[in-house]
């Protein structure tokens, strides 16, 4: 029996279908990439010894005298510092101002699933690093980090980096998420994210990891097959700003459920992303800060099914795996 469901936050729907559902053995034609590669390829711009490739490097982060992590402007930019304006007459239009960075670790044949936990803390300070740079610049009203792995993600590469965006204007999907959890709160006086914590802590059907620091869940509301939220128990609304001891927490959960996927879906294609309450929002109506209502979070999406006519034509996304399904699988 399929069923619809609302996400509690955007209130957005998806259909669950579970009669449209595949194995997991079936996924294995989405593996992301080739099964052996080598640590260092000289035919790669992104590894080792090809530096000179990359345009000027912001940032490098450094262990025995070798970059582990490497920050460099993207060399095919969607975003740069470009003169214009907006303009205004049938349609609107502005320039595509911003900042668009590479975030290259150091391994040709090293995943997110197989790097060490020191070399995925050493991401997450770089990102942490690079939000607190990027924040300084006026245009920037929010900041973006994302991760594409494999064909069927829209990774371009196969050597593992992430990409971080600064754009001139909040995306309507965070503006969505903002309005959602300023409305909960509102009405429950809580953040929504920390009652969606206790509740499926309570639950347990779809939590797949439980560590001190970090929930990680199939959300209820799943769009795809196998999505994945990172959640922190202790309620904050900037990424930017958990503690060095949360960071660390958050690499060793990141470590366990990459390395999940990794083995029980064979290595699928996925986006990642982080998403953030904007720093410069300013208070929200009734004197309501939306730092006590928004909760920073991250969202994995495996890439392992294909939206078609009926997703795109109504935004009601059609997931033919139940997250109870996945959470139990992914455990």
């Amino acid at each position: 029996m399929s069923e619809f469901r609302q996400d509690i936050v955007n209130k957005n729907w998806v259909l669950i279908a579970e009669g449209r559902q595949r194995r997991p053995v079936d996924f294995q034609s989405y593996a992301a990439t080739p099964p052996e590669l080598p640590e260092i390829s000289n035919k790669c711009d992104f590894c080792p010894g090809q530096e000179s490739e990359t345009k000027q490097e912001i940032a490098k982060y450094q262990k025995d005298g070798k970059w582990l992590v490497r920050v460099v402007p993207n060399k095919f930019e969607a975003v740069g510092h470009v003169i214009g304006k907006r303009t205004e007459d049938f349609y609107v239009s502005r320039p595509g101002i911003g900042d668009h960075e590479v975030l290259i670790t150091r391994y040709h044949n090293q995943p997110t699933a197989l790097q060490s936990v020191e070399l995925i803390d050493f991401t997450l300070k770089a990102y942490i690093d690079r939000f607190n740079d990027l924040w300084l610049h006026d245009e920037v009203q929010y900041i973006h980090v994302i991760q594409n792995h494999g064909m069927q993600a829209g990774a371009s590469l196969v050597h593992p980096h992430s990409q971080i965006f600064a754009i001139p204007f909040l995306p309507d999907r965070i503006r969505d998420e903002i309005v959602g959890t300023r409305n909960y709160y509102e009405t429950n006086e809580a953040c929504v994210y920390c009652a969606m914590i206790l509740f499926e802590l309570k639950a347990r059907s779809r939590v797949i990891l439980d560590t001190p620091d970090f929930l990680v869940m199939a959300p209820y509301a799943s769009k795809m097959p196998y999505e994945i939220h990172i959640l922190p128990k202790i309620h904050r609304a900037f990424f930017h700003q958990i503690t060095i001891s949360e960071r660390k927490s958050l690499a060793r959960a990141m470590k366990e459920v990459f390395s999940r996927l990794f083995a029980r879906m064979q290595n699928p294609s996925y986006n990642y992303y982080i998403h953030t309450l904007p720093q410069r929002l300013s208070m929200s109506r009734r004197s309501i800060s939306d730092k006590d209502c928004y909760h920073w979070h991250i969202v994995i999406l495996p890439r392992v099914n294909v939206w078609a006519g009926f997703e795109l034509g109504t935004e009601v996304y059609v997931n033919p795996m139940p997250p109870e399904t996945a959470a139990k699988f992914l455990r």
